[in-house]
């Protein structure tokens, strides 16, 4: 998230004057569940980085469209985010519904990482704390085995500053990065060479990763 904190183009100002930078969800992704054979279409909500200049934070806010064709249910989970003045932060809703018949099967409410309360249209509920889920931590290379391509080598300068605190340095390695893509670019336009992901193919407006794990298996 450091990363795109530097990035990001888009900056609004409260009436505190504390500056805040917005990250639009208009993506969407594909959950593909093996164990059940089920594939899950999503949307992605806006992030919004609050207090930049003090001691930064994250809020989620609008709607996430959940949409799987094989079992005929779609859930929307609307994301809230905090008034101005009271209200709480990281609060979320949620319906599923189970399309072919029109029928609301489960409401949640509560906050997305802390406690969220589901009731079911039988009359269930249930409570489940997201402190407590089991953290599986990504398994992922060492840097120096790394392409020098990949985000996390490309970046690693940048990520390293950031930790520090030293925005003076992660500024530079990132307008350093940024230089060397330009340059890049206008070196394959003049010799008419068009750039060719390696891992991924265009499709319409967006992208598709050309080895998914699912084709794998």
């Amino acid at each position: 998230m450091s990363q795109l904190f530097l990035r990001s183009m888009t900056k609004n100002v409260r009436s505190s004057e504390q500056p805040e930078l917005s990250f639009l969800g208009r993506k969407q992704g594909v959950l593909h569940l093996l164990e059940h054979e089920e594939e899950y279409v999503f949307t992605l909500p806006s992030a919004y980085a609050r207090s930049i200049l003090t001691i930064p934070w994250v809020e989620l806010g609008g709607k996430v469209n959940i949409n799987c064709a094989r079992t005929g249910y779609s859930a929307t989970v609307t994301f809230h985010t905090k008034p101005f003045y009271g209200g709480k932060v990281h609060r979320v809703t949620a319906e599923v519904k189970h399309n072919p018949t029109n029928t609301i099967v489960c409401k949640a409410q509560g906050e997305w990482n802390g406690t969220l309360e589901f009731t079911y249209s039988n009359g269930e509920t249930k409570v489940i704390d997201t402190n407590k889920l089991p953290v599986i931590r990504k398994k992922i290379r060492p840097i120096a085995k790394q392409g020098p391509l990949e985000s996390r080598h490309l970046w690693q300068y940048v990520t390293n500053s950031l930790k520090e605190g030293n925005i003076d340095a992660a500024t530079e390695h990132k307008h350093h990065l940024e230089e060397r893509q330009r340059a890049e670019e206008r070196q394959r336009m003049a010799l008419t060479m068009p750039w060719k992901p390696k891992y991924f193919a265009k499709e319409g407006d967006g992208w598709l990763y050309l080895n998914p794990l699912w084709k794998t298996l």
